[in-house]
């Protein structure tokens, strides 16, 4: 075991984080994958730009292209109107001075004009063979108006997308911009998940005595769904030693992770931590937070071992906050710093300071469309329904020994963590 958890000494999430990113390695087994199959996938090298976007000069409005030059500000100028320049089909003649082309949306612009006017600002001869322009509209138009220029997007030969982004649609479609049919992707992250407990059982049972039905892998399997690693439902595991020693020895060999909840506290019936340490190494296993203290860190040869609490909201806030970063760097990803918004309290809350505390919270805007924040009726751990209701956490330092009503707190939003 570690020396970070010997003793009674609980380690802050900051520093927990720091020691256990600076030891993984990412995984660097790569395919390639069809754009439609890349969304969520982990982009395995910089993907450069090959062409100029726009591609040319366009027109960004319907209008006409024209020069400027020949635009009198003292009485209204008529110009003859000599083709057309459609999206899909550009005027290939120079347009010379004197003359004019009418140009639609993301239409070529061609060669000579060095403007555009809007269509709605010029008068237009009933058979379109030419427009007059105002001389007020005339003063206003500046050299490049209405004109998208060549690579003012993207610069063919620059990194269109860097190594090691999470792919999300915008991204899929700006490599699809430039022709890009395939992206040299991470494999997905293959991850083991269980559930431990002797009182567990699958939902369509009946409960003996003393039973409740086992919830922790389903929020589980589809946060890791959402960050797409690729999971293999271990199931319930029974508070048997040998049981859970087979199981994890198994799984270590066909998997970079294994997460499971429960079992990691000091109760008679808490094995996996002293099956993790006996396997292998633990990092850590407590952690100056709340709700989950008890939290496994640890390696058993090359996967990576993530011990959660049992209670539910102790499983999804040690998730956000610790196995979710820990995840994107092992995937060859980073993780940011999660969103953090300045928010008013509309509760009262006491605690004891010491440890990061997270409380299951909603927002609103008042009158004054000013951020409230609310909180759950029960702060317990063991209160699934909270994360129901709430759409983020409310997030109070280890000095902090209160919140009063009006006092302003953080609000993390659950969008920020790609599941709102």
């Amino acid at each position: 075991m570690s020396d970070c958890c010997s003793g009674d000494r609980l380690l802050t999430l900051a520093d927990a984080l720091t020691a256990v990113l600076s030891t993984i390695q990412p995984i660097c087994d790569t395919e390639t994958a069809p754009l439609l199959d890349a969304y969520g996938r982990v982009l395995a090298a910089d993907l450069i730009a090959r062409l100029d976007v726009p591609p040319h000069d366009n027109s960004a409005m319907d209008g006409y292209a024209l020069h400027l030059a020949d635009l009198k500000q003292d009485q209204p100028t008529r110009l003859p109107v000599i083709g057309q320049s459609l999206a899909g089909h550009p005027y290939l003649e120079p347009v010379p001075c004197g003359a004019t082309v009418q140009i639609t949306t993301g239409a070529v612009l061609p060669d000579g004009p060095d403007a555009v006017v809007m269509q709605e600002e010029c008068r237009i001869a009933p058979d379109g063979g030419w427009i007059e322009v105002e001389p007020s509209t005339a003063i206003r138009l500046k050299t490049g108006e209405n004109i998208r220029r060549r690579g003012e997007d993207v610069s063919a030969n620059t990194i269109l997308l860097p190594r090691g982004l999470r792919l999300r649609p915008q991204d899929v479609s700006l490599a699809a911009g430039q022709g890009i049919a395939t992206l040299e992707v991470v494999r997905p992250l293959r991850v083991a998940v269980a559930s431990t407990g002797d009182e567990l059982y699958p939902p369509g049972q009946v409960l003996p005595p003393g039973a409740i039905y086992e919830s922790n892998r389903y929020v589980l399997i589809g946060l890791l769904r959402r960050l797409g690693c690729m999971v293999t439902d271990m199931h319930i595991l029974r508070d048997d030693r040998s049981m859970i020693l087979s199981s994890l020895r198994d799984a270590v060999l066909s998997h970079d992770v294994l997460l499971t909840s429960g079992g990691i506290s000091v109760g008679t019936a808490d094995l996996v931590k002293d099956i993790i340490a006996e396997l292998g190494k633990i990092e850590f296993w407590r952690l100056a937070v709340k709700p989950g203290k008890p939290v496994a860190v640890g390696w058993i040869d090359n996967c990576m071992i993530l011990g959660l609490p049992g209670n539910p909201v102790s499983v999804v806030v040690t998730y956000l906050m610790l196995v979710r970063p820990l995840l994107l760097k092992r995937m060859g990803s980073e993780a940011a710093e999660p969103l953090r918004l300045r928010a008013l309290a509309d509760f009262q809350f006491r605690r004891k300071p010491g440890r990061r505390e997270w409380l299951r919270a909603r927002l609103s805007l008042n009158a004054e469309q000013q951020l409230i924040v609310s909180i759950y009726h029960t702060n317990s751990s063991g209160a699934l329904s909270s994360l129901s209701w709430a759409d983020g956490l409310v997030e109070l330092p280890e000095d902090c020994v209160g919140v009063a009503s009006g006092d302003e707190v953080m609000y993390l939003p659950f969008s920020g963590f790609g599941i709102g």
